[in-house]
């Protein structure tokens, strides 16, 4: 069933390489540049930075509060690679980065056994050089390294299919797999590829006998070994945990409760949707404008691999139609289901014709990056909380960000452009194909390059030699907001923040166990601490300081800014 190939053959091996040394390209030697930014950034960073430092590794800790939500597999990741590597930018990405790469590795196999070794060379480098890879798979979150484990459990159930002697093999890696997904994430990560094999064999009955081989008690034993131990102890730990982690946590988000301790800004549906025309962007327009340009029927290959992705996407897509809460990157393990569908498209027919309109729009990018600055004047920048979501963070910048991305902006869109139009006018699909992928990466690389330029509006990072350079003795830092918008500084300090504004008990340990309440300020507490004796550093939002002085009856001293927020102290350097 499928096509069949050998790690022998050496157009396999050769792309296998190219694709490899891209991924590293793209991904890993970049992993350094720009700092880690709030939300998930700091606070996967801060906790790994804990275990890295002789904190425990059973139990992820942010500001001394146990972080239960997510099982703890990236965390461990990166604590390794912070032994090995150092606490720093690149330890906490590296893992992430790796599991992109694994990722395309993945995607190549199953577009390998679906129509060639091309085929899966063309969907690994969708995969890696679509927009979003540089993006949403850059954050510092459990999606990168949760879809990869995914996509090698597919890999696993197809291989078990099509490889018969060694099938036994193949599923209890299926099992494997799906078990480590569920260790970084959640419960979904096992759901996903078991629904979507289940789903795949109802519609393709000759794969249904061989499929019926993953059901085994040896794949349960290895799935509740790297599951049951950790999840029991922290329930003997902390009673209440797992009855809150399913009810509140996890099915919160399913219905859009507000319970969730990690409850976002949600993303409207056809927003959800459309943003994902950006995150596979420069490949979304152009297989889009290749499938108009088909002359053939429908997409050739075997029926097995079709119906496996074709459920892959779909599967995944529609449960995010019905969830009560989603964001950018809950389609992430999606994404090459994306990438394979358009493989078989961009590389029978419209390459040219596609690379020409992204040549087109790029162009219109060039035009708007120079003049877009001058349109925003006298608009302000929205502050950290209004800007929780990709596109509010586009639509809330004003002409200083943009003016600051301006010059990298036309590097990279400049770039892109040459090798779009050089796929337009290429008679060769392959020579199409690269230059899209080039394309690609330049858009990639300067999105990289402008995330570590606007960094400041995003990481308090800039901020961390006021809290190291002239130390008052008994200084207490006040953060005005929630741990995880100003949780880049618990990566890049070693200070206990204090939070003012935020409720303690939405957090279930908090709430249950006392551990943390104490960091928990309400202005009263605040304000007696600030007339005090004792050293104190609020961080705030700018646009706040007209009222702060009106409370603290004189105006605060300004010790540094970083995009919107501010350090002010009670205290003079």
């Amino acid at each position: 069933m499928g096509k069949s190939f050998t790690r022998e053959e050496p157009s396999f091996t050769k792309l296998l390489g190219i694709l490899v040394a891209v991924c590293l390209a793209a991904q890993v030697l970049t992993a350094g540049i720009g700092h880690l930014y709030n939300e998930t950034d700091g606070q996967y960073g801060g906790a790994a930075k804990v275990m890295a430092e002789g904190g425990s590794w059973l139990i992820p800790e942010n500001n001394g509060v146990p972080r239960l939500v997510k099982p703890p597999l990236l965390y461990w990741a990166m604590a390794g690679a912070m032994k090995v590597f150092g606490v720093n930018e690149f330890s906490a990405r590296l893992p992430n980065a790796l599991a992109l790469t694994a990722w395309a590795v993945a995607t190549f196999i199953l577009g390998s056994l679906w129509a060639g070794p091309w085929r899966g060379f063309v969907a690994g480098l969708i995969l890696v050089t679509m927009l979003g890879s540089f993006t949403l798979a850059r954050i510092v979150m459990p999606e990168p390294l949760f879809a990869a484990l995914i996509a090698w459990a597919l890999v696993c159930a197809a291989k078990g299919v099509t490889d018969e002697p060694k099938r036994k093999l193949w599923f209890l890696g299926f099992w494997l797999c799906a078990a480590l997904a569920a260790f970084t994430k959640g419960w979904h990560g096992f759901l996903y590829p078991l629904a979507i094999v289940a789903v795949t064999a109802l519609f393709h009955a000759p794969s249904r006998h061989a499929l019926k081989g993953l059901l085994s008690w040896q794949g349960a034993l290895i799935f509740l070994a790297i599951n049951a131990p950790w999840f029991a102890y922290v329930e003997s730990q902390f009673p209440g945990y797992l009855r809150n982690l399913i009810f509140s946590e996890q099915i919160g988000h399913v219905t859009g409760s507000e319970a969730p301790a990690t409850s976002f800004t949600n993303v409207p549906r056809l927003q959800f949707f459309a943003l994902h025309i950006a995150w596979f962007f420069p490949w979304s327009l152009a297989a889009g404008v290749a499938l108009l340009c088909r002359k053939d029927e429908g997409v050739k290959g075997h029926r097995f691999e079709t119906v496996l992705i074709a459920t892959w996407g779909l599967l995944i897509a529609g449960s995010l139609l019905v969830v009560g809460q989603r964001q950018d990157y809950y389609a992430m393990a999606a994404w090459p289901a994306f990438a394979l569908a358009a493989a078989a498209i961009t590389t029978r027919a419209g390459v040219r014709i596609g690379s020409g309109l992204v040549a087109a729009l790029l162009l219109l990018g060039l035009i708007a990056a120079a003049l877009l600055p001058g349109f925003l004047e006298g608009r302000e920048t929205a502050t950290v909380a209004e800007r929780s979501t990709a596109m509010n963070t586009v639509l809330n910048f004003g002409p200083e960000v943009w003016g600051s991305l301006t010059t990298t902006a036309l590097w990279a869109l400049g770039g892109a452009l040459v090798f779009a139009a050089l796929g337009a006018l290429s008679r060769s699909s392959k020579v199409g194909v690269c230059a899209l992928a080039a394309c690609g990466l330049c858009l990639g690389w300067g999105a990289v390059s402008g995330m570590s330029i606007v960094s400041p509006f995003f990481s308090l990072a800039q901020t961390a030699d006021e809290f190291v350079e002239n130390r008052p003795d008994g200084l207490r830092v006040v953060f005005e907001g929630d741990i995880d918008t100003g949780s880049s500084l618990l990566f890049y300090t070693k200070e206990r923040l204090h939070l003012l504004g935020p409720s303690p008990d939405q957090d279930f340990i908090v709430r249950t166990q006392g551990i943390g309440r104490d960091s928990f300020w309400n202005e009263e507490i605040f304000l007696k601490e600030w007339n005090s004796s004792v050293p104190v550093i609020l961080v705030t939002e700018s646009a706040n300081l007209p009222s702060w002085e009106a409370r603290m009856g004189i105006a605060p001293r300004v010790l540094t800014r970083c995009g919107t927020q501010v350090l002010v102290a009670n205290f003079s350097r």
